[in-house]
């Protein structure tokens, strides 16, 4: 169980911190040998980068998760 000191400390963290957070204790228990996804091709990464950059220059643009998956689900 985690103390109400470190939830605190947790909340505190921005968002990249907290996902940096995330990622230490998930390879700490599953190392990433184990997750089943193999690294990113530079292609991959680079379409990323350049998907992650255009929703940031147009945000409110695209769908959600929530959206896209109900459609996938009809």
């Amino acid at each position: 169980m985690l103390s109400p000191s470190l939830k605190q400390a947790i909340d505190g963290l921005s968002l990249r911190d907290k996902l940096d957070v995330f990622e230490t204790i998930r390879d700490s228990v599953m190392p990433l040998s184990e997750i089943g996804f193999p690294e990113l091709s530079e292609q991959q990464h680079a379409e990323l980068l350049r998907r992650a950059a255009k929703a940031n220059a147009h945000p409110g643009t695209g769908r959600s998760w929530v959206e896209i998956k109900a459609r996938l689900e009809r």
